[in-house]
């Protein structure tokens, strides 16, 4: 670094700093083990806010890792979007930084507090996480530290954006850390890697093979503290008892927590956190497909219910209360006091020596379907067991376990309380992210931190489903398949660079470029209809320019949403001919300076897929497109959510 240029502390930049000659920072957000987060606008078009992430050393390769997954494995319309990348303050040697989607509105347990849903809105909004973690599990990307700060909910109804994608893994990624676990968050850490930690804590060389089913438990954890205003298992219990308890305790029911939980609703929560993977769904489809079936089963008053009490006085201080944007407050049920009480530290030690001995004598298993050749050491380089080795851990076990029998006997009469008594709103900002704490999360900060829950025109992540989602959901209850990457093989280092390298000059170029500026984006020419979608709708009597209605989200009874250009799904919401009402179909969604076009190419009727023809229609204008609304940008638009649907010969070129 020359010596005339100056050094920068990314943990504490002052507002107004120009970063990039492009991005002018309004407010730190929070800072993690790697990176600092600052809300920030564009310089040449002000106002519309984004969010910044610096390393927060000069060559950390994380946040290189991180910028390659969002720019290249994890897009997805839920997902937030990169805008610009760069080095600062020398664009050589200085701290990486990059530029993503700005995403307003409260983190998922906040929603929770301050909004007050009902169930149906909870349950809705897991469905399309559910469907999200899919179309990224199939893509071959796992999240590995999904908690709900890592999941922002636009608006009053609950439309979640994932962010903070600092610990994410894909097919053929290197290895960054060194440990048994990779970083992430004890209390939403899965059975199974807390059983892995327990077995080779003292082994750096051992490293976990993160699955889909990890995510999924953490979702299960997430979903479980929205419910009923408590986490399975307390965040600020010690390391051990906490692991102790992951591994090997039941967590109440939700709705012994929480008597208003639909036990449909319950049951799929609990089979989330079921300590076996494969008692959990496998899926995030199979999840949805659950959360379906869930809504059916019990009466909609049921449903229809808030998640907790309203309280319009003023609550003492230290209770569970918290205040909504409107001024009323939210009581989150008491911990029950009749549940079992938490491991004793010494039962912790027992249960974590004892799966260390356990671990050490079984075979090794075989590598997940994640497992990449290129991670330096899988699981069975650190089950080689030396005979001194299996004697001390015989030894220690048994002592463990008489030290063990003895401390269940004197265990504390006190019962498990509140777990989620020390997780204070005070270590939540106004806006409704809560600080990642650097020695439990050495990794990341927060990506987005969202402004207080208010319901907000334009925001940075739509609605409309993406392709993944488009996906029809088998109803079985077996395994569903997934989706795999191509085996290739054993991936040289110069590839993964060369990769890393692409995604860095690709996005180098956005550095001044990405913009809120409002300019017509070129729309595609006309092109020929599907092959065989003509046969399919005269087989189900769908006449030739028949109008129908659709709806992007339907729990908004035709409200405004916001829709990103790209892959889209919308539902029929009548029916036509022979084809039934719950019919949808999927295409793509194209955004110019007035309207919002789509053309949809396939028809999903239950499990089935065919070819289809289908644009949007406006009713009242009786033109293609769907008028925009006040608000959005280049790549999202706001649309009234119940469009019109005709069925075309052929797409002709837009207007």
């Amino acid at each position: 670094m020359h010596s005339d240029i100056p050094k920068v502390n990314p943990d504490a930049l002052p507002p107004g700093t120009v970063v990039g000659g492009c991005w002018r920072l309004l407010e730190r957000l929070g800072v993690g083990g790697y990176g600092a987060v600052y809300r920030v606008e564009a310089i040449h078009h002000p106002g519309p806010s984004f969010a910044l992430k610096m390393s927060r050393q000069p060559y950390e390769p994380r946040s290189r890792r991180e910028l390659t997954l969002l720019m290249d494995q994890a897009v997805h319309p839920h997902v937030v979007a990169v805008h610009a990348c760069g080095r600062w303050p020398d664009v050589v040697s200085g701290h990486f930084f990059f530029v993503m989607d700005w995403v307003p509105g409260p983190a998922l347990h906040l929603w929770a507090d301050l909004h007050n849903p009902s169930f149906q809105q909870l349950a809705d909004a897991a469905r399309r996480v559910a469907l999200i973690l899919d179309a990224l599990h199939a893509a071959g990307v796992l999240h590995r530290d999904l908690k709900p700060e890592h999941i922002l909910m636009r608006g009053p109804h609950g439309d979640p954006v994932i962010i903070d994608l600092g610990s994410g893994d894909y097919l053929g990624a290197p290895t960054l850390t060194t440990g048994p676990l990779p970083p992430g968050t004890r209390h939403l850490r899965s059975p199974e890697a807390v059983r892995f930690h327990q077995r080779h804590w003292r082994r750096p060389d051992a490293h976990y093979v993160a699955a889909p089913t990890d995510d999924l438990y953490a979702l299960g954890v997430c979903l479980y503290r929205a419910a009923t205003g408590h986490y399975p298992f307390s965040p600020d219990w010690p390391a051990d008892v906490l692991y102790a308890a992951i591994a090997s305790q039941q967590p109440p029911a939700p709705s012994a927590v929480n008597p208003r939980v639909p036990a449909s609703l319950g049951a799929v929560i609990l089979r989330l956190l079921e300590k076996a993977p494969e008692r959990r769904f496998e899926t995030g489809a199979q999840l949805h497909e659950a959360l379906v079936q869930a809504l059916k089963e019990h009466p909609r008053e049921s449903w229809e219910a808030p998640l907790f009490d309203w309280h319009e006085a003023p609550a003492a201080s230290g209770d569970a209360a918290v205040t909504s944007a409107h001024g009323h407050r939210t009581r989150r049920p008491e911990w029950p006091t009749h549940t079992h009480r938490p491991p004793s530290m010494a039962r912790a030690k027992l249960l974590r020596l004892w799966a260390e001995l356990l671990g050490a004598l079984r075979p090794p298993p075989r590598p997940g379907p994640h497992a990449s050749p290129g991670k330096a050491v899988l699981e069975g380089k650190a089950r080689r067991v030396y005979p001194h080795r299996r004697r001390a851990l015989l030894a220690a076990a048994g002592l463990a376990m008489v030290a063990g029998l003895v401390a269940l006997g004197a265990r504390a009469s006190g019962t498990w309380r509140n777990t989620t008594a020390q997780v204070r709103h005070e270590a939540t900002t106004s806006a409704g992210q809560k600080m990642a704490r650097l020695a439990e999360a050495p990794h990341t900060a927060p990506v987005a931190v969202p402004p207080p829950a208010e319901p907000t025109p334009a925001a940075a992540a739509p609605v409309v489903a993406s392709s993944q989602e488009a996906a029809p959901v088998k109803k079985k209850t077996a395994p569903v398949p997934r989706p795999q990457a191509p085996q290739t093989p054993e991936k040289k280092p110069t590839a993964h660079l060369l990769k890393t390298a692409a995604a860095a000059v690709a996005c180098t170029g956005l550095a001044c470029a990405s913009t809120p500026a409002l300019v017509e984006q070129p729309l595609p020419p006309a092109e020929k209809c599907p092959p065989g979608a003509a046969a399919v709708m005269e087989k189900l009597e769908v006449p030739l320019g028949i109008i129908v209605s659709g709806d992007f989200a339907e729990e908004t009874a035709g409200g405004n949403v916001t829709v990103r250009e790209g892959r889209a799904k919308v539902d029929f919401l009548t029916s036509v001919g022979k084809m039934p009402g719950n019919a949808w179909l999927s295409g793509h969604i194209y955004i110019s300076k007035t309207r919002v076009h789509g053309r949809f190419t396939s028809l999903h009727i239950k499990d089935a897929q065919y070819p289809a023809c289908f644009e949007i229609f406006d009713f009242n204008e009786r033109r293609r497109g769907a008028p925009r609304k006040p608000g959005g940008d280049n790549q999202n638009a706001i649309i009234n959510s119940q469009i019109g649907l005709t069925y075309v010969r052929d797409f002709e070129r837009f207007e």
